[in-house]
């Protein structure tokens, strides 16, 4: 059979391909692909099937068959070889968007059979393997087994663009858990006026929107008044997620030797995606997601005006999670527009709906390299108290970032901590007098605290920890750290057991300018130091607030009786 398909290589209008169909390649019930050519000036000025056609609708007799979304991966005539997704198949999506709940998904078997071996210009092909991407098929194919081909999904590449390389490699491990592998894109969004939106329309969908783009630019293959399918193949398989669609400007296509693929850019918002499944996406036109919004506000030095970056991002909680803290990074080290060292003053603002307050969170920082980083350290615990807070599901509006920086050093060393005894009393009254010397100063700062041990302490060797809990007191960088704490998110938070307890602790603890004193005993420590999580009713210590990021810890040995 012969017949065409549709899709956009210049700008926003829709143009047809030449199809002919090879044969049926069955994955088993109702799991079919169709394995076709297409040909024709289109294809030839695109260099083959490129990544962004996938779901480009495919027809034959003016009815629809299906949508291009796998493709075969080497160069050469051959290049415009491609399966289609029937559209039995991708209907199925139709049937759940609009909701929300989950439903049954299954993704195409990995192995299809031909009833008959089909002739190409390759030899015949009487199987087909389906691999997880695109290098992997390109690697099978350079050295493939007679009458066996293999493919991958005619990608719908992730396109970033406001991310520095550091934030852009955050955000690649974000998101490797869905295979996707982001690339740094060169444009961004386009304002321009969208057309109607038909089968054929390059089509985008948005992970991050503004300043900081996260995106996907595919092909819509189905539209059914408002509802709409687009791709044949997932995104990123999430299943139920709000994001927006977008239309989307086509600048060109690159006539890559490896895979050509369109460069364009994301455009006007015009409706939502609803559904990300393996047969493709779905989504309504005209409705419009509820997004979280991220401003970042940074002053560089004492003179000009803050320089602000916005960006919003998809609220379904293990993305937001994953997103939103790369998003940050990305977004201070624009607007800083510099790596260097430095200080800084940082405040977090987090608006949440159902709360009777604002969230906020202010702190000092300071590093030798790399201030930017430094500042956000405490983003990823407020992301995770926002998303996966683990007592109560919360209604995230936005959250706000203000940093000041200051080019001189804003930090002060510990250098001494002496209790005025090293044997004390359950029920006694312990004072410590410590020595700080601020970077710079004529002289050291003399500080004293008092703590009682309660009557409960358990009796025996204990240790007295003095220093601060900021995430800035130890060798390790902040770019370092920054990922430790991003790869934590959806852990159990710790020592707290309410959100109000949660909250509590985000605003007020863990300081880089606070000086705790913990009085721990020695079994605890050495549980800590084993990975154990022990149950400890009997805190004993206090906290000193200062107008520096302290450094330096001490650990002294105390006896309890």
């Amino acid at each position: 059979m012969t017949g065409y398909g549709l899709t956009v290589i210049r700008g926003t209008e829709v143009q047809r391909f030449d199809v002919r169909i090879l044969g049926i390649l069955k994955g088993g019930p109702s799991s079919d692909l169709i394995l076709f050519r297409a040909t024709g000036p289109v294809i030839d000025q695109a260099g083959g099937s490129a990544e962004g056609m996938s779901g480009s609708p495919i027809y034959i007799g003016g009815r629809q068959i299906g949508a291009l979304s796998y493709s075969y991966h080497f160069g050469g005539p051959d290049a415009n070889l491609s399966l289609a997704t029937p559209i039995e198949e991708m209907l199925r999506v139709l049937g759940t968007t609009g909701r929300t709940g989950e439903t049954e998904d299954r993704l195409p078997p990995s192995v299809y059979e031909a009833a008959t071996p089909i002739p190409t210009p390759l030899g015949p092909v009487s199987r087909v393997v389906l691999m997880r991407t695109t290098a992997d098929a390109a690697s099978y194919n350079a050295h493939r087994l007679p009458h066996v081909l293999g493919v991958a999904p005619a990608a719908v590449p992730v396109v970033t663009a406001g991310f520095s390389p550091r934030a852009l490699a955050l955000i690649s491990r974000a998101l490797a858990r869905y295979n996707v592998v982001p690339m740094q894109g060169y444009a961004g969004y386009r304002d321009f006026t969208p057309p109607p939106m038909v089968p054929g329309s390059s089509i985008g969908v948005e992970l991050v929107r503004g300043d900081v783009e996260v995106g996907a630019i595919g092909t819509l293959a189905y539209r059914r008044g408002n509802l709409v399918l687009a791709f044949g193949h997932p995104l990123i398989n999430a299943g139920p997620l709000a994001t927006p669609l977008t239309s989307a400007w086509i600048d060109t296509v690159v006539r890559s030797v490896d895979t050509p693929f369109k460069e364009g850019s994301l455009g006007p918002i015009v409706g939502t995606m609803l559904q990300d499944r393996g047969v493709g996406v779905g989504g309504m036109l005209g409705r419009f997601p509820r997004m979280f919004g991220v401003r970042v506000r940074v002053q560089d030095g004492d003179g000009g005006s803050p320089r602000t970056v916005t960006a919003q991002v998809v609220r379904r909680p293990d993305l937001a999670e994953s997103l939103v803290p790369s998003v940050v990074l990305g977004a201070v080290q624009q607007a800083l527009d510099r790596v260097s060292g430095g200080s800084a003053s940082v405040q977090i603002k987090l608006r949440v709906r159902g709360l009777d307050q604002d969230v906020v969170r202010e702190d000092l920082a300071y590093d030798v390299a790399d201030i930017a980083t430094a500042s956000v350290l405490d983003v990823p615990s407020a992301t995770q108290l926002l998303f996966g807070n683990f007592f109560q599901s919360l209604d995230p509006i936005d959250m706000t970032i203000d940093v000041k920086v200051r080019n001189e050093i804003n930090t002060a060393l510990l250098v001494s901590a002496r209790p005025e005894t090293r044997t004390v009393r359950t029920g006694q009254k312990v004072r410590v007098d410590i020595g700080l010397f601020p970077y710079g100063g004529a002289e050291e700062v003399s500080r004293s605290v008092e703590f009682s041990v309660p009557h409960d302490f358990p009796p025996g060797p204990a240790f007295l920890l003095v220093g601060t809990e900021g995430a800035l007191n130890d060798s390790t960088s902040p770019a370092q750290k920054y990922q430790a704490l991003t790869e934590l998110q959806g852990s159990a938070p710790s020592g707290v057991g309410s959100l109000d307890e949660a909250v509590d602790q985000f605003e007020r603890f863990g300081k880089n300018t606070d000086i705790l004193f913990n009085l721990v005993p020695a079994p605890v420590l050495e549980a800590v130091g084993s990975n154990a999580n022990p149950e400890f009713d009997a805190p004993a210590g206090a906290f000193l607030p200062t107008r520096w990021v302290v450094l330096g810890r001490f650990q002294i040995p105390v006896v309890v009786k």
